[in-house]
């Protein structure tokens, strides 16, 4: 496929409710000795149900007599809405969609039937996978031992025996058992149950049925498992459909959709459903003047600042969220309260978190900072970690590049021993490997530790970073090594015929990140989503998300960051924080 043309998904799920709820009865003949009570503790229901079952029916019963025993399910059915996808029927040939791509005479305000320009491509429609998704409400009534208050007195009433009467026969009277009687008389002895006298005088307790009854009701706990909303969403970014041959820029954010539109693919197989529109960042003024932009869940976009105001102004009008995919500004979420920056700027606060997590996982190393004469481009970046170093109290050393016969005297034999060179670029990388190479240091565990850059040379210098176990902390990383990787890189290829365009990060893997993430989310999350950010997480090839709010007014920045270990065996750890 090239890069001229660009696909937009559309999803649809069609839904059947259904409501179950079993019911069922069963006979008993009630024989001697039995009450309700005994019966209902017999098949594991209530007494109320019982009655309930039989009208008519008393405390009362007499032997020989048939009852309606109701089932279990009977007393409280539990109705759930089983939400069932279908679907579409099977035809010889697959039903067309048409992929569209905005051209520059956008205009929302000419007649219905005048269409803005399209380019028009057919695909085949990728059929769902059938994904029972159900929405359940749950009725939990909390359990509650039938025991008498202290507000009940003991006895219900007094009865005073008659000639011939037998405990068994006031038992029944009352719709008691002869050990319930027993228990509320003391001065029955257990083993004379049948001496009893005439006027002698008893009490009467309450039966469980009734104690139940008298028990404070409670209210019954429900619990909520939320229905999937569907999630409309527009990318808008700087594809440069108008240009003859595409910048490198344009190529790029065509990976950037491209992936999106894999994760869409995937998700759709999932159950997953909603909408996708991608417009060129280009006619943003058009493209937000169009009626079908007000109606969905979710802008991811743009790349220009004055871009990113407008889309920022209009979300938030709209109550829609904005996710800004590449702007590192520090103060893009402020004052807002639907916007998500991904990209997040390393700043004092983020190497402090970065060296404190680093510090903790090697509490005894040795630190060796290594100045390459001119190349000074990440200075800043060694005062800050000395400056954290001096307030732990963890000693280190400061070496120049010109003249290292002293770095042996530096290094410890017991310790891990991080060197830190004062540049990134590959230039200062290889001269201070080979600089390490000539020294006399096979005694000592040497690391380097530096910078997400190493990663964009990193498989071109991979025998210096297995030796060296380099390691750097960065917001992104494609671990090569990992089979989701492969992966992503052969379904990229196969979908599209070309391989990502040389970046880093790679811009088709970043895509796929934020919509598996937001998508995701968001279909199951619905309304709490923002609520519920700080908890969600999604798996990751190459952009980890984590959301914070920067403040309690402001939006959401992901500050998820990694550490990237390269091991001497050719496996590189990755630990995210």
């Amino acid at each position: 496929m090239g890069y001229k043309s660009m696909k937009i998904f559309s999803v649809f799920c069609a839904f059947l409710f259904i409501s179950i709820s079993a019911w069922g009865q069963t006979k008993h003949e009630i024989k001697a000795g039995e009450t309700l009570y005994s019966i209902s503790r017999q098949y594991g229901v209530t007494v109320q149900a019982i009655q309930a079952a039989n009208p008519g029916l008393g405390e009362t019963i007499m032997t020989g007599r048939v009852i309606n025993i109701p089932a279990k399910s009977a007393q409280a059915p539990t109705q759930q809405n089983v939400i069932i996808q279908t679907t579409p029927t099977k035809r010889e040939t697959p039903p067309q969609e048409h992929i569209i791509i905005r051209s520059t005479d956008l205009n929302p305000n000419k007649p219905e039937k005048q269409e803005p320009t399209v380019t028009t491509v057919t695909q085949p429609v990728v059929t769902p996978v059938v994904t029972p998704v159900v929405q359940e409400t749950v009725t939990a009534p909390v359990e509650q031992a039938v025991q008498a208050s202290a507000d009940i007195p003991p006895c219900k009433t007094t009865y005073e025996v008659k000639k011939k009467e037998t405990l068994y026969s006031i038992a029944q009277r009352f719709g008691l058992t002869v050990d319930e009687i027993v228990a509320a008389n003391p001065t029955i002895q257990p083993d004379k149950k049948d001496k009893i006298k005439k006027g002698q005088v008893l009490c009467i307790p309450y039966s469980q049925a009734e104690l139940a009854a008298m028990q404070p009701v409670e209210e019954e706990e429900e619990i909520v498992i939320k229905e999937p909303v569907p999630v409309n969403f527009a990318v808008i970014m700087p594809f440069g459909l108008n240009q003859k041959k595409k910048t490198r820029e344009a190529i790029t954010m065509i990976d950037f959709y491209e992936g999106i539109m894999l994760a869409v693919a995937e998700m759709k197989k999932d159950g997953v459903s909603g909408k996708v529109y991608a417009y060129d960042e280009e006619q943003i003024d058009s493209v937000l003047a169009l009626p079908q932009m007000k109606k969905v869940n979710l802008i991811i976009g743009a790349k220009d600042v004055n871009n990113i105001n407008k889309l920022k102004t209009f979300t938030e009008k709209n109550n829609i969220s904005l996710v800004v995919p590449l702007s590192s500004s520090t103060t893009l979420v402020n004052n807002t309260h639907n916007v998500y920056q991904v990209n997040q700027k390393m700043d004092n606060d983020t190497y402090d978190r970065a060296f404190a997590s680093f510090s903790a996982m090697h509490p005894n190393a040795n630190y060796v900072f290594v100045n390459i004469e001119d190349q000074v481009d990440k200075a800043d970046y060694m005062a800050r970690l000395k400056n954290y170093l001096n307030s732990e109290d963890i000693n280190y050393f400061t070496s120049d590049f010109s003249d290292m016969s002293n770095l042996v005297e530096m290094l410890s034999k017991t310790k891990e021993n991080f060197i830190i060179p004062s540049s990134s670029t590959k230039t200062a990388f290889d001269r201070l490997v080979k600089k390490l190479g000539d020294l006399e240091l096979d005694a000592f565990k040497i690391n380097l530790f530096g910078y997400a850059d190493w990663q964009a040379f990193a498989d071109k210098s991979i025998d210096a970073f297995k030796k060296y176990h380099c390691t750097f902390f960065t917001s992104f990383y494609n671990n090569p090594n990992d089979t989701e990787s492969h992966a992503f890189n052969q379904r990229f290829r196969n979908s599209f015929g070309r391989d990502q365009f040389n970046t880093y990060p790679r811009y088709g893997m970043l895509g796929y990140d934020i919509a598996n993430f937001f998508v995701r989310n968001m279909y199951v999350e619905g309304e709490d989503f923002a609520a519920n950010i700080e908890n969600l997480r999604s798996e990751s090839i190459q952009n980890p998300m984590h959301f914070t709010h920067k403040n309690t007014w402001s939006g959401f920045i992901n500050n998820a960051m990694m550490f990237v270990e390269y091991n001497s065996d050719g496996t590189i750890s990755v630990k995210q924080l």
